[in-house]
């Protein structure tokens, strides 16, 4: 976080940013840096531990957490928002109700006949991202030039909008989130075993299940409200926090939680500084970094773990 928020297109001292002794380094990290940094750290920290949390809750190495539908509904609230040529808080929230929506709709096709399926879980959740997906190209159509690039930058991810006020909301569901799923990591580690097995330990599965679920789901939401969709971040790094620490969610919760915030504060460094003293003077969207540097490396994970 300290070297995130003293580089950019203008390195900045620090101490004379805190202290006040340089007026313009004290603007620079109050104003933009900081925010940036936070909500960076945050959206990272919700994408690893949901990520995680999905792979348990699914049985499935492969389980990411816009493959479960929430980040459908979530864009789809954003697009939404960009169509109708709403504020940008309004575009946040709109993404969050989306998200809350689509994951109080998954959960209800999910259940069934009174039973909660992983299997029913991801399949709902993949008609209902391509469903949202194809009323996002349908909303794309109608739109400017501008809003049409905005709802691209939306899909992509990016960090740029923000202040303290959209960090503090943000802080308070993902940490929410967090908070829970660090609490039930001893019981994840039952998610891992047949339902009867775990049901055998005096272990409700179903309960555990539908809490594990929805706590992720808030963080994803939040996420995805406030950065737009940023991918690969909960895929690859719980795979890499399990080759460093093993499988064990007492620590591969709050590890991945806390890689995650860390790799996605580097990627936005990345992303706002590699073309900003060029010809372009341009920021890329924090997604294309994510993009260009997680799926060559779970490739490679895949490779050699064989983690099918």
């Amino acid at each position: 976080m300290i070297f995130a928020m003293s580089t950019g297109s203008e390195s900045i001292n620090m101490f004379d940013a805190i202290t006040g002794h340089s007026e313009k380094a004290h603007a620079i990290l109050f104003s933009a840096r900081l925010p940036r940094v936070l909500l960076a750290a945050l959206v990272g920290m919700a994408l690893a531990t949901s990520g995680g949390a999905f792979q348990a809750l699914l049985r499935n190495p492969l389980a990411d957490p816009f493959i479960l539908g929430v980040s459908g509904g979530a864009a789809l609230g954003s697009v939404l928002a960009v169509g109708f040529r709403l504020h940008f808080i309004w575009i946040s929230l709109l993404a969050f109700v989306g998200a809350t929506i689509a994951m109080l709709c998954i959960f209800w096709i999910a259940k069934g006949r009174g039973r909660f399926r992983s299997t029913e879980l991801l399949l709902t959740g993949v008609i209902f991202n391509a469903f949202c997906f194809a009323l996002i190209l349908f909303i794309n159509a109608m739109v400017t030039m501008e809003e049409a690039y905005q709802i691209l930058f939306l899909l992509i991810g990016n960090l740029e909008e923000t202040g303290l006020g959209m960090v503090g909301i943000v802080a308070f569901f993902v940490l929410t989130g967090f908070t829970i799923l660090t609490l039930l990591a001893r019981r994840m580690n039952l998610l891992l075993l047949s339902d009867n097995e775990a049901k055998s330990l005096g272990i409700n599965i179903d309960k555990l299940r539908i809490i594990v679920f929805c706590s992720a789901s808030l963080m994803v939401g939040a996420a995805v409200a406030a950065s737009g969709l940023i991918g690969f971040v909960g895929l690859f790094i719980p795979h890499i926090v399990r080759l460093i620490f093993g499988a064990d969610h007492r620590i591969l919760i709050p590890a991945s939680g806390l890689l995650g915030a860390a790799f996605l504060i580097l990627a936005d460094t990345g992303a706002r500084t590699v073309l900003m003293n060029t010809q372009y003077a341009t920021q890329l969207p924090v997604g294309v970094i994510t993009a260009l540097i997680g799926a060559p490396l779970f490739m490679i994970l895949l490779k050699r773990r064989n983690i099918m």
